[in-house]
């Protein structure tokens, strides 16, 4: 009788432990929480160290976007280096597939003979945020370019994500804030005497579409975005990017060091994997 009782108990634990066992297998493998950002569902990520980023082994490229940065100071510097490319891209691509998108939208709009009050509304949000005098000139802000480009200027201008303003402010590409309304940090230096600031992002999605508006809305990148129109090589679009830094024809040359020792052209053909994007498009801007 003590035996058999013994041998009941032994089984009550063994199913507890088995149930138990299955809703933790089952925990590990629920779907991770996606957030629509424009026609892309990104994952966000929280990132407390280097191990944290997910290598992206893959052309089909799954949109992680991290929701603040950490220093890579520590890794040997290949490590760095990659780690640094895997961090950014999703993020990358998940703007330029957006402003793709935008871009075929407003483009079958303006074919149709009449355009419903949401899409007029659309296109006025569009025109203001790129600060588009006509229709024509919005398509030609919209249009994106290799994303080879985007990861080099990344790397040099936050230092293969060493910087002060890349670790405290989300901000990959030294951009400048003129606007006190915005979020922002000081530089550490001044200029001229004067105090100057750098923008503040909530993460690098933010960061990056403000990078894809400067270049597509401010006046020394007029040539460029009129050579992006008809020119896809890395090598002969950076020739328009001189005046991003003091530096000019030293700059454009290390983006050319950059982009092909770091073979970044590769990257120019992945794109975000296709079960993350809705085909019904849902527009976000983010406020300015």
């Amino acid at each position: 009788m003590e035996k058999n009782f013994l041998s009941h108990k032994r089984l009550k634990y063994f199913f507890v432990f088995v149930f138990s066992a299955l809703l933790l297998l089952n925990a590990c493998h629920l779907p991770e929480e996606k957030r629509l950002v424009g026609c892309v569902y990104v994952l966000d990520k929280s990132l407390h160290s280097p191990a944290d980023i997910v290598p992206v082994q893959h052309p089909e490229v799954i949109p992680y976007v991290y929701t603040h940065t950490c220093s890579l100071d520590s890794l040997p510097v290949p490590v760095k280096k990659q780690k640094f490319f895997d961090m950014m891209l999703p993020a990358v691509l998940v703007a330029k597939t957006n402003l793709d998108s935008t871009r075929q939208e407003v483009e079958q709009m303006l074919q149709k003979k009449r355009m419903t009050q949401a899409e007029k509304k659309l296109l006025k949000m569009l025109m203001k945020k790129y600060r588009a005098k006509n229709t024509r000139e919005l398509i030609k802000r919209l249009y994106t370019f290799p994303v080879s480009i985007v990861l080099a200027q990344a790397a040099i201008e936050s230092g293969w994500g060493t910087s002060r303003f890349f670790l405290q402010a989300n901000n990959p590409f030294g951009m400048w804030s003129f606007n006190p309304n915005h979020n922002r940090i000081a530089a550490s230096s001044t200029r001229g005497g004067t105090k100057v600031y750098l923008r503040k992002f909530n993460d690098i999605e933010q960061a990056i579409d403000a990078y894809y508006k400067m270049l597509a809305t401010g006046k020394p990148f007029t040539a460029f975005r009129e050579a992006r129109m008809h020119e896809s090589n890395p090598d002969s679009l950076i020739q328009y990017l001189k005046m991003y830094s003091e530096r000019r024809d030293a700059y454009v040359q290390d983006l050319a060091r950059v982009i092909h020792t770091s073979h970044l052209k590769k990257y120019d053909r992945y794109v975000i994997a296709p079960q993350y994007i809705r085909k019904k498009r849902h527009f976000h801007l983010f406020d300015e």
